[in-house]
Protein backbone atom coordinates (compact mmCIF):
# COMPACT_ATOMS: atom_id res chain seq x y z
CA UNK A 1 0.00 0.00 0.00
CA UNK A 2 1.23 3.21 -0.62
CA UNK A 3 1.83 5.26 2.33
CA UNK A 4 2.08 9.04 0.67
CA UNK A 5 -0.03 9.59 -2.26
CA UNK A 6 0.85 12.85 -2.31
CA UNK A 7 4.37 12.52 -2.95
CA UNK A 8 3.68 9.70 -5.55
CA UNK A 9 0.64 11.77 -7.04
CA UNK A 10 3.11 15.02 -7.65
CA UNK A 11 6.03 12.28 -8.80
CA UNK A 12 3.62 11.23 -11.42
CA UNK A 13 2.53 14.71 -12.55
CA UNK A 14 6.51 15.73 -12.46
CA UNK A 15 7.14 12.78 -14.99
CA UNK A 16 3.72 13.55 -16.97
CA UNK A 17 5.46 16.83 -17.35
CA UNK A 18 8.74 16.32 -18.00
CA UNK A 19 7.77 14.19 -20.79
CA UNK A 20 5.20 16.37 -22.01
CA UNK A 21 8.51 18.83 -22.56
CA UNK A 22 10.48 15.93 -24.04
CA UNK A 23 8.03 14.86 -26.72
CA UNK A 24 7.84 18.35 -27.88
CA UNK A 25 11.64 19.12 -27.71
CA UNK A 26 12.07 16.49 -30.13
CA UNK A 27 9.20 17.34 -32.25
CA UNK A 28 10.83 20.78 -32.93
CA UNK A 29 14.46 19.26 -33.28
CA UNK A 30 12.87 16.55 -35.70
CA UNK A 31 11.22 19.16 -37.65
CA UNK A 32 14.52 21.24 -37.53
CA UNK A 33 16.32 18.22 -38.81
CA UNK A 34 14.46 17.67 -41.83
CA UNK A 35 14.58 19.73 -45.18
CA UNK A 36 10.57 18.95 -46.47
CA UNK A 37 9.54 21.67 -49.23
CA UNK A 38 5.93 23.61 -47.81
CA UNK A 39 3.54 23.34 -50.08
CA UNK A 40 2.10 26.52 -49.93
CA UNK A 41 5.70 27.70 -50.09
CA UNK A 42 6.78 26.31 -53.10
CA UNK A 43 3.94 25.68 -55.56
CA UNK A 44 5.92 24.04 -57.73
CA UNK A 45 5.43 20.58 -56.06
CA UNK A 46 1.39 21.00 -57.05
CA UNK A 47 3.22 20.74 -60.28
CA UNK A 48 4.91 17.96 -59.25
CA UNK A 49 1.85 16.16 -57.83
CA UNK A 50 -0.21 16.94 -60.56
CA UNK A 51 1.99 14.04 -62.69
CA UNK A 52 1.91 11.15 -60.21
CA UNK A 53 -0.47 8.57 -58.77
CA UNK A 54 -2.24 9.43 -55.28
CA UNK A 55 0.07 6.79 -52.69
CA UNK A 56 2.95 7.55 -54.95
CA UNK A 57 6.07 8.31 -53.10
CA UNK A 58 7.10 12.66 -53.66
CA UNK A 59 9.99 12.84 -51.49
CA UNK A 60 11.63 11.14 -48.83
CA UNK A 61 14.56 13.20 -46.39
CA UNK A 62 16.88 12.30 -43.93
CA UNK A 63 17.65 13.94 -40.78
CA UNK A 64 21.84 12.86 -41.93
CA UNK A 65 23.12 11.15 -44.62
CA UNK A 66 26.54 10.18 -42.91
CA UNK A 67 25.55 8.96 -39.65
CA UNK A 68 27.39 7.08 -36.87
CA UNK A 69 27.14 3.35 -35.62
CA UNK A 70 24.55 3.98 -33.19
CA UNK A 71 22.71 7.10 -33.91
CA UNK A 72 19.50 6.95 -35.27
CA UNK A 73 18.62 8.66 -38.41
CA UNK A 74 15.62 10.59 -38.48
CA UNK A 75 13.65 9.27 -42.44
CA UNK A 76 10.49 11.62 -43.35
CA UNK A 77 8.36 10.25 -46.24
CA UNK A 78 6.04 12.09 -48.02
CA UNK A 79 3.57 10.74 -50.58
CA UNK A 80 0.70 12.01 -52.49
CA UNK A 81 -2.92 11.92 -51.10
CA UNK A 82 -6.03 11.52 -52.89
CA UNK A 83 -8.44 15.04 -53.16
CA UNK A 84 -10.89 14.18 -55.86
CA UNK A 85 -11.36 10.04 -54.82
CA UNK A 86 -11.96 8.09 -51.84
CA UNK A 87 -9.63 6.92 -48.93
CA UNK A 88 -7.22 4.09 -49.00
CA UNK A 89 -4.56 2.74 -47.26
CA UNK A 90 -1.39 1.92 -48.59
CA UNK A 91 1.87 0.01 -47.88
CA UNK A 92 4.88 1.55 -47.66
CA UNK A 93 8.21 -0.88 -47.59
CA UNK A 94 11.56 -0.23 -46.63
CA UNK A 95 14.40 -2.17 -47.63
CA UNK A 96 18.08 -1.61 -47.11
CA UNK A 97 20.91 -3.59 -49.07
CA UNK A 98 23.91 -3.17 -47.49
CA UNK A 99 27.85 -3.90 -47.87
CA UNK A 100 29.56 -3.84 -44.67
CA UNK A 101 31.58 -5.00 -41.71
CA UNK A 102 30.79 -7.74 -39.78
CA UNK A 103 32.72 -8.18 -36.73
CA UNK A 104 32.36 -12.31 -35.29
CA UNK A 105 34.41 -15.24 -34.64
CA UNK A 106 37.69 -14.06 -34.60
CA UNK A 107 37.55 -12.31 -37.99
CA UNK A 108 36.20 -9.09 -39.61
CA UNK A 109 34.84 -9.40 -43.27
CA UNK A 110 33.23 -6.85 -45.79
CA UNK A 111 29.59 -8.74 -46.94
CA UNK A 112 26.49 -7.80 -48.62
CA UNK A 113 23.05 -8.40 -47.92
CA UNK A 114 19.36 -7.15 -47.95
CA UNK A 115 17.06 -6.79 -45.43
CA UNK A 116 13.58 -5.30 -44.93
CA UNK A 117 13.63 -2.54 -42.72
CA UNK A 118 9.82 -2.28 -41.41
CA UNK A 119 6.77 -1.15 -43.28
CA UNK A 120 4.48 2.05 -42.72
CA UNK A 121 0.74 2.14 -43.37
CA UNK A 122 -0.40 5.15 -44.94
CA UNK A 123 -3.92 6.11 -44.34
CA UNK A 124 -4.68 8.26 -47.75
CA UNK A 125 -7.39 10.75 -48.06
CA UNK A 126 -8.08 13.37 -49.74
CA UNK A 127 -5.13 16.13 -48.23
CA UNK A 128 -2.91 16.70 -50.76
CA UNK A 129 0.14 14.98 -49.46
CA UNK A 130 0.59 12.72 -46.17
CA UNK A 131 4.08 12.11 -44.53
CA UNK A 132 5.57 9.78 -41.98
CA UNK A 133 9.01 9.95 -39.92
CA UNK A 134 10.40 6.84 -38.84
CA UNK A 135 13.71 5.84 -37.17
CA UNK A 136 16.33 3.75 -38.36
CA UNK A 137 18.97 2.88 -36.59
CA UNK A 138 22.46 1.42 -38.45
CA UNK A 139 24.08 -1.17 -37.23
CA UNK A 140 26.35 -2.01 -40.04
CA UNK A 141 29.21 0.62 -40.83
CA UNK A 142 29.49 0.92 -44.41
CA UNK A 143 27.42 1.91 -47.72
CA UNK A 144 23.44 1.27 -47.73
CA UNK A 145 21.33 1.70 -50.45
CA UNK A 146 17.65 2.18 -48.83
CA UNK A 147 14.90 1.50 -51.25
CA UNK A 148 11.16 2.47 -50.98
CA UNK A 149 8.28 0.92 -52.09
CA UNK A 150 4.61 2.09 -52.18
CA UNK A 151 2.54 -0.26 -53.87
CA UNK A 152 2.78 -0.36 -57.57
CA UNK A 153 4.56 2.84 -57.52
CA UNK A 154 7.96 3.31 -58.87
CA UNK A 155 10.56 2.41 -55.91
CA UNK A 156 12.67 5.56 -54.73
CA UNK A 157 16.25 4.80 -53.99
CA UNK A 158 18.60 6.72 -51.31
CA UNK A 159 21.87 6.21 -50.65
CA UNK A 160 23.35 6.20 -47.22
CA UNK A 161 26.99 5.95 -45.71
CA UNK A 162 27.29 5.01 -42.35
CA UNK A 163 30.76 5.35 -40.44
CA UNK A 164 31.86 4.51 -37.22
CA UNK A 165 32.02 7.22 -34.28
CA UNK A 166 35.61 7.28 -33.45
CA UNK A 167 39.16 7.33 -35.70
CA UNK A 168 40.52 4.29 -34.10
CA UNK A 169 41.48 0.85 -33.66
CA UNK A 170 38.39 -0.49 -33.80
CA UNK A 171 38.79 -4.05 -33.05
CA UNK A 172 40.57 -4.84 -30.93
CA UNK A 173 39.70 -2.62 -27.81
CA UNK A 174 39.41 -2.74 -24.38
CA UNK A 175 35.54 -3.12 -24.35
CA UNK A 176 36.35 -5.98 -27.23
CA UNK A 177 39.44 -7.69 -26.65
CA UNK A 178 41.19 -10.15 -29.15
CA UNK A 179 41.92 -13.69 -27.33
CA UNK A 180 44.08 -15.38 -29.52
CA UNK A 181 45.18 -18.68 -29.76
CA UNK A 182 48.63 -18.13 -31.20
CA UNK A 183 49.23 -22.61 -32.07
CA UNK A 184 45.96 -21.84 -34.37
CA UNK A 185 44.87 -17.78 -35.21
CA UNK A 186 45.93 -14.99 -35.83
CA UNK A 187 45.57 -11.41 -34.50
CA UNK A 188 43.10 -8.72 -36.88
CA UNK A 189 43.37 -5.37 -36.35
CA UNK A 190 40.69 -3.17 -37.64
CA UNK A 191 41.70 0.47 -38.21
CA UNK A 192 39.10 3.39 -39.06
CA UNK A 193 40.86 7.12 -40.18
CA UNK A 194 39.22 9.77 -42.74
CA UNK A 195 41.01 10.91 -45.18
CA UNK A 196 40.68 13.39 -48.51
CA UNK A 197 39.20 11.51 -51.06
CA UNK A 198 42.16 11.93 -53.49
CA UNK A 199 45.06 11.55 -50.85
CA UNK A 200 46.49 7.73 -50.58
CA UNK A 201 44.97 5.16 -48.78
CA UNK A 202 45.96 4.65 -45.12
CA UNK A 203 48.66 1.61 -44.41
CA UNK A 204 50.06 0.50 -40.98
CA UNK A 205 53.24 1.49 -40.26
CA UNK A 206 53.56 -1.00 -37.26
CA UNK A 207 51.63 -2.89 -33.97
CA UNK A 208 53.14 -2.93 -30.90
CA UNK A 209 51.95 -4.92 -27.71
CA UNK A 210 53.04 -4.27 -24.48
CA UNK A 211 52.19 -6.29 -21.43
CA UNK A 212 49.81 -4.98 -19.15
CA UNK A 213 52.48 -5.33 -16.12
CA UNK A 214 55.05 -2.90 -18.75
CA UNK A 215 57.38 -6.04 -18.58
CA UNK A 216 58.03 -6.62 -22.45
CA UNK A 217 57.64 -4.85 -25.70
CA UNK A 218 56.78 -6.58 -28.73
CA UNK A 219 56.43 -5.06 -32.24
CA UNK A 220 54.98 -6.97 -34.99
CA UNK A 221 55.59 -5.92 -38.99
CA UNK A 222 54.00 -9.52 -40.67
CA UNK A 223 50.91 -7.86 -41.65
CA UNK A 224 48.71 -9.57 -44.32
CA UNK A 225 46.08 -7.52 -45.27
CA UNK A 226 42.50 -8.95 -45.68
CA UNK A 227 40.67 -5.81 -46.51
CA UNK A 228 40.56 -2.12 -47.34
CA UNK A 229 37.67 -0.02 -48.07
CA UNK A 230 36.10 3.37 -47.35
CA UNK A 231 32.47 4.89 -46.94
CA UNK A 232 31.84 8.78 -47.98
CA UNK A 233 31.76 10.79 -44.73
CA UNK A 234 31.02 14.24 -46.25
CA UNK A 235 32.35 16.28 -49.20
CA UNK A 236 35.11 14.32 -50.52
CA UNK A 237 35.87 12.99 -47.31
CA UNK A 238 36.12 9.02 -47.09
CA UNK A 239 36.52 6.56 -43.40
CA UNK A 240 39.04 4.16 -45.05
CA UNK A 241 38.45 0.69 -42.68
CA UNK A 242 41.50 -1.49 -42.83
CA UNK A 243 41.44 -4.70 -41.54
CA UNK A 244 44.99 -6.58 -41.19
CA UNK A 245 46.12 -10.00 -39.23
CA UNK A 246 49.64 -10.69 -37.76
CA UNK A 247 51.19 -13.89 -36.73
CA UNK A 248 51.98 -13.88 -32.96
CA UNK A 249 53.59 -17.35 -33.00
CA UNK A 250 56.00 -15.82 -31.50
CA UNK A 251 54.60 -13.68 -28.94
CA UNK A 252 54.87 -14.86 -24.85
CA UNK A 253 51.22 -15.60 -23.83
CA UNK A 254 50.33 -12.87 -21.65
CA UNK A 255 47.63 -9.87 -21.40
CA UNK A 256 48.69 -6.87 -23.41
CA UNK A 257 47.86 -3.57 -24.58
CA UNK A 258 48.00 -2.68 -28.30
CA UNK A 259 48.97 0.82 -30.47
CA UNK A 260 48.54 0.92 -33.78
CA UNK A 261 50.88 3.36 -35.50
CA UNK A 262 49.60 4.60 -39.14
CA UNK A 263 51.05 7.37 -41.40
CA UNK A 264 49.05 10.14 -39.88
CA UNK A 265 48.37 9.04 -36.02
CA UNK A 266 48.98 6.63 -33.72
CA UNK A 267 46.17 4.84 -31.75
CA UNK A 268 45.80 3.08 -28.64
CA UNK A 269 43.76 0.34 -26.42
CA UNK A 270 45.09 -0.96 -23.36
CA UNK A 271 43.99 -4.32 -22.42
CA UNK A 272 42.64 -5.03 -25.90
CA UNK A 273 44.89 -8.67 -26.45
CA UNK A 274 45.35 -11.95 -24.60
CA UNK A 275 47.46 -14.57 -26.07
CA UNK A 276 47.06 -18.41 -25.05
CA UNK A 277 49.00 -21.14 -26.00
CA UNK A 278 45.54 -23.47 -26.24
CA UNK A 279 41.94 -22.81 -25.94
CA UNK A 280 40.53 -24.08 -22.69
CA UNK A 281 37.88 -26.85 -22.55
CA UNK A 282 37.04 -26.50 -19.22
CA UNK A 283 36.83 -22.62 -17.84
CA UNK A 284 35.04 -19.76 -16.08
CA UNK A 285 33.94 -16.41 -16.90
CA UNK A 286 31.30 -14.11 -14.84
CA UNK A 287 29.29 -11.84 -15.79
CA UNK A 288 28.75 -8.65 -14.37
CA UNK A 289 26.38 -5.67 -15.06
CA UNK A 290 24.92 -2.28 -14.24
CA UNK A 291 27.91 -0.85 -12.10
CA UNK A 292 26.12 2.43 -12.63
CA UNK A 293 29.58 4.33 -11.54
CA UNK A 294 27.94 8.52 -11.41
CA UNK A 295 24.75 7.55 -9.84
CA UNK A 296 23.23 11.03 -8.71
CA UNK A 297 21.37 11.10 -5.36
CA UNK A 298 22.59 8.15 -2.95
CA UNK A 299 25.02 7.59 -0.86
CA UNK A 300 27.16 4.52 -2.56
CA UNK A 301 30.85 4.84 -4.29
CA UNK A 302 29.92 2.65 -7.21
CA UNK A 303 33.16 2.98 -8.02
CA UNK A 304 34.63 1.51 -5.05
CA UNK A 305 32.25 -1.00 -4.99
CA UNK A 306 33.34 -2.22 -8.61
CA UNK A 307 36.76 -2.06 -7.63
CA UNK A 308 35.91 -4.58 -5.05
CA UNK A 309 34.24 -6.64 -7.30
CA UNK A 310 37.09 -6.60 -9.72
CA UNK A 311 39.38 -7.63 -6.79
CA UNK A 312 37.59 -10.67 -6.05
CA UNK A 313 37.38 -11.90 -9.66
CA UNK A 314 41.14 -11.34 -9.88
CA UNK A 315 41.39 -13.44 -6.21
CA UNK A 316 39.18 -15.29 -5.64
CA UNK A 317 37.55 -16.73 -9.67
CA UNK A 318 40.13 -15.71 -11.98
CA UNK A 319 38.28 -16.28 -14.88
CA UNK A 320 39.25 -17.07 -18.68
CA UNK A 321 36.78 -13.32 -19.36
CA UNK A 322 34.39 -11.13 -17.72
CA UNK A 323 31.70 -10.08 -19.37
CA UNK A 324 29.42 -6.55 -18.32
CA UNK A 325 26.38 -6.61 -19.58
CA UNK A 326 25.92 -2.58 -19.75
CA UNK A 327 24.91 0.49 -17.54
CA UNK A 328 28.03 0.78 -17.07
CA UNK A 329 28.12 4.24 -15.85
CA UNK A 330 24.99 6.05 -14.84
CA UNK A 331 25.36 9.13 -17.27
CA UNK A 332 27.66 11.10 -19.18
CA UNK A 333 27.44 14.78 -17.69
CA UNK A 334 30.51 16.60 -19.09
CA UNK A 335 29.16 19.90 -16.99
CA UNK A 336 29.89 18.31 -14.09
CA UNK A 337 33.63 18.50 -14.57
CA UNK A 338 33.98 15.07 -13.66
CA UNK A 339 34.35 11.99 -16.24
CA UNK A 340 32.94 8.80 -15.22
CA UNK A 341 34.11 6.88 -18.00
CA UNK A 342 37.98 7.95 -16.83
CA UNK A 343 36.55 6.44 -13.57
CA UNK A 344 35.52 3.29 -14.93
CA UNK A 345 38.83 2.74 -17.42
CA UNK A 346 40.32 2.82 -13.87
CA UNK A 347 38.82 0.27 -12.83
CA UNK A 348 38.42 -2.05 -15.65
CA UNK A 349 42.11 -1.38 -15.95
CA UNK A 350 42.73 -3.27 -12.31
CA UNK A 351 40.86 -6.39 -14.11
CA UNK A 352 43.47 -9.51 -15.02
CA UNK A 353 41.11 -11.12 -17.43
CA UNK A 354 39.72 -9.23 -20.84
CA UNK A 355 36.37 -7.79 -20.60
CA UNK A 356 33.47 -8.00 -23.16
CA UNK A 357 30.64 -5.26 -22.92
CA UNK A 358 27.74 -4.54 -24.65
CA UNK A 359 25.85 -0.79 -23.92
CA UNK A 360 22.42 0.03 -22.02
CA UNK A 361 20.59 2.27 -21.81
CA UNK A 362 22.43 4.29 -19.56
CA UNK A 363 25.51 4.78 -21.77
CA UNK A 364 23.44 6.88 -23.93
CA UNK A 365 22.51 9.34 -21.20
CA UNK A 366 24.23 12.70 -21.98
CA UNK A 367 22.13 15.62 -20.76
CA UNK A 368 22.32 18.01 -18.14
CA UNK A 369 19.17 17.41 -16.28
CA UNK A 370 19.65 15.22 -12.83
CA UNK A 371 16.51 14.73 -11.94
CA UNK A 372 14.85 13.04 -14.97
CA UNK A 373 16.86 11.21 -17.49
CA UNK A 374 16.06 11.38 -21.08
CA UNK A 375 16.33 8.55 -23.11
CA UNK A 376 19.00 9.72 -25.44
CA UNK A 377 20.51 7.90 -28.10
CA UNK A 378 24.32 9.23 -28.31
CA UNK A 379 26.63 6.01 -27.72
CA UNK A 380 29.99 8.38 -28.52
CA UNK A 381 31.24 8.30 -25.04
CA UNK A 382 31.09 4.42 -25.23
CA UNK A 383 32.64 4.16 -28.02
CA UNK A 384 35.37 6.55 -27.45
CA UNK A 385 36.53 5.11 -23.63
CA UNK A 386 35.09 1.44 -23.94
CA UNK A 387 34.35 -0.39 -27.34
CA UNK A 388 33.89 1.09 -31.06
CA UNK A 389 31.24 -1.79 -31.74
CA UNK A 390 27.61 -2.63 -30.35
CA UNK A 391 27.20 -5.80 -32.11
CA UNK A 392 29.93 -8.77 -32.25
CA UNK A 393 30.60 -12.06 -31.47
CA UNK A 394 33.37 -14.03 -30.87
CA UNK A 395 34.06 -18.19 -30.33
CA UNK A 396 35.83 -19.46 -27.20
CA UNK A 397 35.54 -22.98 -25.67
CA UNK A 398 33.23 -24.32 -28.01
CA UNK A 399 30.52 -22.08 -27.27
CA UNK A 400 29.46 -18.70 -29.76
CA UNK A 401 29.16 -16.17 -27.26
CA UNK A 402 26.97 -12.64 -29.30
CA UNK A 403 26.42 -9.78 -28.21
CA UNK A 404 23.68 -7.52 -28.84
CA UNK A 405 22.97 -3.62 -28.38
CA UNK A 406 19.25 -4.05 -27.01
CA UNK A 407 18.28 -0.17 -27.48
CA UNK A 408 17.40 2.82 -25.61
CA UNK A 409 14.89 3.86 -23.55
CA UNK A 410 11.35 3.29 -25.24
CA UNK A 411 8.37 3.14 -22.78
CA UNK A 412 10.32 4.69 -19.74
CA UNK A 413 7.57 6.61 -18.03
CA UNK A 414 6.20 4.22 -15.74
CA UNK A 415 9.46 3.94 -14.20
CA UNK A 416 10.43 0.82 -15.41
CA UNK A 417 11.82 1.90 -18.89
CA UNK A 418 11.56 -0.83 -21.44
CA UNK A 419 14.10 -1.06 -24.82
CA UNK A 420 13.60 -0.51 -28.19
CA UNK A 421 14.36 -3.69 -28.62
CA UNK A 422 16.09 -5.30 -31.58
CA UNK A 423 16.09 -4.27 -35.12
CA UNK A 424 15.35 -6.42 -38.07
CA UNK A 425 19.04 -6.18 -39.32
CA UNK A 426 19.86 -7.27 -35.89
CA UNK A 427 18.26 -10.41 -36.18
CA UNK A 428 19.46 -11.24 -39.53
CA UNK A 429 22.95 -11.06 -38.40
CA UNK A 430 21.82 -13.43 -35.47
CA UNK A 431 20.32 -15.93 -37.63
CA UNK A 432 21.96 -15.59 -40.75
CA UNK A 433 25.43 -14.18 -39.76
CA UNK A 434 26.36 -15.28 -36.06
CA UNK A 435 23.84 -17.64 -35.53
CA UNK A 436 25.42 -21.68 -35.65
CA UNK A 437 22.77 -24.27 -34.79
CA UNK A 438 26.01 -26.79 -34.31
CA UNK A 439 27.66 -24.55 -31.97
CA UNK A 440 25.89 -23.81 -28.51
CA UNK A 441 25.24 -20.24 -28.26
CA UNK A 442 25.45 -17.91 -25.40
CA UNK A 443 23.59 -14.45 -26.00
CA UNK A 444 24.54 -10.97 -24.19
CA UNK A 445 22.38 -7.83 -23.77
CA UNK A 446 21.56 -5.25 -21.40
CA UNK A 447 17.56 -5.61 -21.57
CA UNK A 448 15.93 -9.35 -20.46
CA UNK A 449 13.61 -10.71 -23.21
CA UNK A 450 11.34 -12.55 -20.41
CA UNK A 451 10.19 -11.52 -17.82
CA UNK A 452 7.05 -12.16 -15.22
CA UNK A 453 4.77 -9.56 -15.66
CA UNK A 454 3.54 -7.07 -18.61
CA UNK A 455 4.23 -3.16 -18.48
CA UNK A 456 1.73 -1.14 -19.28
CA UNK A 457 3.30 2.27 -19.59
CA UNK A 458 3.03 5.01 -22.01
CA UNK A 459 4.35 3.40 -25.64
CA UNK A 460 4.66 0.32 -24.79
CA UNK A 461 4.71 -2.18 -27.39
CA UNK A 462 1.66 -5.24 -26.67
CA UNK A 463 2.36 -8.70 -27.65
CA UNK A 464 0.55 -11.84 -26.83
CA UNK A 465 3.50 -13.84 -25.90
CA UNK A 466 2.90 -16.10 -22.05
CA UNK A 467 5.72 -14.37 -20.97
CA UNK A 468 5.94 -11.22 -19.11
CA UNK A 469 7.34 -8.01 -21.16
CA UNK A 470 8.13 -5.60 -18.33
CA UNK A 471 11.88 -3.92 -18.69
CA UNK A 472 12.25 -6.02 -21.98
CA UNK A 473 12.64 -5.36 -25.37
CA UNK A 474 10.54 -4.04 -27.50
CA UNK A 475 10.76 -4.73 -30.85
CA UNK A 476 11.42 -8.43 -32.61
CA UNK A 477 10.65 -9.54 -28.85
CA UNK A 478 8.98 -12.71 -30.31
CA UNK A 479 11.40 -13.48 -33.08
CA UNK A 480 13.83 -13.35 -30.67
CA UNK A 481 12.45 -15.57 -28.30
CA UNK A 482 11.62 -18.08 -31.11
CA UNK A 483 15.12 -17.93 -32.54
CA UNK A 484 16.67 -19.15 -28.98
CA UNK A 485 14.28 -21.47 -29.08
CA UNK A 486 14.37 -22.94 -31.90
CA UNK A 487 18.19 -22.60 -32.55
CA UNK A 488 21.22 -23.96 -29.55
CA UNK A 489 21.07 -21.46 -27.35
CA UNK A 490 21.78 -22.13 -23.63
CA UNK A 491 21.77 -18.88 -21.97
CA UNK A 492 20.28 -15.49 -22.33
CA UNK A 493 22.30 -13.28 -19.80
CA UNK A 494 21.18 -9.64 -18.99
CA UNK A 495 21.02 -6.99 -16.53
CA UNK A 496 18.79 -3.81 -16.30
CA UNK A 497 16.41 -5.25 -14.09
CA UNK A 498 18.58 -5.09 -10.88
CA UNK A 499 17.27 -8.44 -9.54
CA UNK A 500 18.42 -11.80 -10.08
CA UNK A 501 15.87 -14.33 -11.80
CA UNK A 502 15.93 -17.39 -13.96
CA UNK A 503 13.25 -18.06 -16.49
CA UNK A 504 11.94 -20.39 -19.39
CA UNK A 505 10.79 -19.01 -22.42
CA UNK A 506 7.23 -18.30 -21.32
CA UNK A 507 8.69 -16.73 -17.86
CA UNK A 508 8.61 -19.29 -15.81
CA UNK A 509 10.69 -20.97 -13.32
CA UNK A 510 12.14 -23.86 -15.29
CA UNK A 511 12.03 -27.45 -13.45
CA UNK A 512 15.14 -29.26 -12.69
CA UNK A 513 14.39 -31.13 -16.29
CA UNK A 514 13.76 -28.33 -18.40
CA UNK A 515 16.88 -28.29 -21.69
CA UNK A 516 15.84 -25.32 -22.77
CA UNK A 517 17.41 -21.83 -23.21
CA UNK A 518 17.65 -19.66 -20.19
CA UNK A 519 16.64 -16.76 -19.92
CA UNK A 520 18.72 -15.09 -16.95
CA UNK A 521 18.35 -11.69 -15.65
CA UNK A 522 21.28 -10.62 -12.86
CA UNK A 523 21.32 -8.76 -10.19
CA UNK A 524 23.81 -4.77 -10.01
CA UNK A 525 27.21 -5.47 -9.25
CA UNK A 526 27.13 -1.82 -6.87
CA UNK A 527 24.07 -0.76 -5.74
CA UNK A 528 23.63 -3.12 -2.84
CA UNK A 529 26.36 -3.63 -1.14
CA UNK A 530 25.71 -6.43 1.28
CA UNK A 531 24.82 -8.18 -1.74
CA UNK A 532 26.70 -7.15 -4.72
CA UNK A 533 28.14 -10.03 -6.69
CA UNK A 534 28.11 -11.19 -10.15
CA UNK A 535 27.27 -14.62 -12.14
CA UNK A 536 30.12 -17.61 -12.43
CA UNK A 537 29.26 -19.87 -15.04
CA UNK A 538 31.73 -22.35 -15.48
CA UNK A 539 31.88 -24.89 -18.80
CA UNK A 540 33.05 -28.40 -19.36
CA UNK A 541 33.53 -29.27 -23.44
CA UNK A 542 31.17 -26.82 -24.65
CA UNK A 543 28.34 -27.15 -21.86
CA UNK A 544 27.40 -24.89 -19.37
CA UNK A 545 27.59 -26.53 -16.24
CA UNK A 546 25.85 -23.57 -13.76
CA UNK A 547 25.77 -20.53 -13.86
CA UNK A 548 25.18 -18.77 -10.09
CA UNK A 549 24.62 -15.87 -8.77
CA UNK A 550 27.72 -14.98 -6.42
CA UNK A 551 28.25 -12.82 -3.95
CA UNK A 552 31.78 -11.18 -3.96
CA UNK A 553 32.73 -9.32 -0.89
CA UNK A 554 36.61 -8.45 -0.63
Amino acid sequence: MNKHPRISNLLALLLMMNFMLFSITISIKADESFNIHNTTEHPEIFQELSEISPGDIINTSFSDRHPSLGKPVGIKITVKGNPAGQRFEETLEISDEYEGLIFGSGSVEWKSGKVTIGQVVFNIGNSPIYTKKISWYPVIVGNHTLKFKMGSSIEKIENISVGFDIQNVIYPSLGCPEIVDKNSSKLVVAVSERRHLFEPPISIQNVELDSVDGSATYIIFNETTVLSKWVNVGKDTVEEELVVSYNVSSVPSGFYNISVTTMHNTYCWPHALKIIDNEAKEYTFVQITDPHIGKLYNSINEKKQLENRIQYINDKIKPEFVILSGDSVDWSNVRSGHNFWMDLQEVLLKCNSPVFTVPGNHERYTNGLRLFYMPFTNLSYYSRFLNPLNNYAFEYGDIQFILLDSGYDWSRWDLTPEASGLTNIQMYLLKDEWGNNKTKQVIVMHHPAVNKRDDRGLFYVPDYLPSGNDQCISFNRMEFIDYCTENNVTLVLSGHTHKNAVFDPDGNEPPPSYKGPLFIQTDSATLDKSHAGGRIITVINGTIQSYDYSIMLC
